[in-house]
């Protein structure tokens, strides 16, 4: 989530990028997704899988938040009898279709683009490892990763053009090998093998990390996605590690906390904050931290666990379980 504001904050605040390589909200976002891979399919084949309940978690973790924000655009719109965001806009983004819609009067719900990436992916992905079993799932992930990335190769120049580089099969691989690192790390004999080894691999990954984010700033590459999950796993195996310990410092574990709020309802702010001065300063780090805190504070924390009250009390209907690691 850093990488993203900062890379919004800028052209915000000063009317262009630093430099091209700090261009870093395609790869704040690739983080995002590797990380959610990862932590998903690691949530999802701890035991039993109950799609029910899955999704029933998921509906009060991410869909409240998203619909007032986009009722609040909606309203404002009304109100100053100008459309902010249009119907296209509105109804992609309303179902998770948006990375799929290039429109006018969409610049505040264009990040919407990565959850709706994301939301296909919690279509897909839960039932591919529910029948296809782990060890099938491994080689699906390996597959879809390296596909993904050869289309992109292949058709680099076309998809590397702004609203293109969106579109899940240019950017699928990132979900796909967090998952594949997970179901990696839950064979016994391989995690041994982490354990060891991912004390000395940080460091090729955190270089090819920074080339990557030197190089390219538009589409992230398969190598990223790798050097990422692979110092999420060594962060994962050795909490105690140097690597690791920035990842504690308070304003990170705040930010990490409230990341979706963040998200979520950055962009007007952004918006708003473009040449304005200290006005736009303003905008940023007072206006919409307190938005954040309310959309935390009274949406998104007390409807996260309402959905995990409701599935608490859920019995599980024949069918619907299955062991994932058979």
């Amino acid at each position: 989530m850093a990488l993203v504001l900062f890379d919004h904050i800028q052209p915000a605040l000063l009317g262009r990028f630093i430099r091209p390589w700090t261009q870093s909200g395609q790869h704040g976002v690739t983080v995002f997704f590797v990380l959610s891979g990862f932590l998903i399919t690691s949530k999802l084949i701890e035991g039993p899988i109950d799609l029910k309940n899955f999704y029933i978690r998921r509906f009060f973790r991410l869909m409240p938040v998203a619909w007032v924000y986009l009722a609040v655009l909606m309203l404002i719109g009304y109100q100053i009898h100008t459309p902010i965001a249009g119907r296209a806009a509105l109804l992609s983004s309303l179902f998770f279709y948006r990375n799929y819609v290039d429109v006018d009067f969409g610049a505040t719900t264009w990040h919407f683009w990565s959850l709706s990436l994301e939301e296909q992916f919690y279509l897909i992905w839960p039932w591919i490892l529910l029948f296809a079993g782990l060890r099938r799932s491994v080689w699906i992930a390996a597959a879809g990763a390296v596909g993904c990335a050869l289309y992109r190769w292949q058709l680099w120049a076309y998809y590397s053009r702004g609203f293109y580089n969106s579109q899940s099969q240019v950017r699928g691989d990132a979900l796909l090998i967090g998952s594949l690192m997970a179901l990696l790390l839950s064979e016994p004999r391989l995690r041994v093998g982490a354990v060891r080894w991912s004390r000395w691999w940080w460091l090729p990954a955190l270089a090819g990390l920074f080339y990557c984010i030197r190089t390219f700033s538009v589409l992230p590459t398969l190598m990223e996605c790798m050097c990422i999950a692979l110092l999420i796993s060594a962060s994962m195996l050795h909490p105690g590690f140097f690597l690791a310990r920035p990842l504690s410092f308070r304003p990170l574990v705040v930010l990490g906390i409230a990341s979706y709020s963040t998200y979520v309802w950055q962009a007007p702010f952004t918006l708003l904050a473009w040449g304005n001065g200290p006005a736009g300063i303003l905008t940023l780090f007072v206006g919409l931290p307190l938005v954040v805190f309310a959309s935390y504070r009274y949406i998104e924390r007390p409807l996260t666990r309402l959905g995990h009250r409701i599935t608490r009390h859920q019995s599980p209907k024949a069918g619907t379980i299955v062991e994932v690691n058979q």
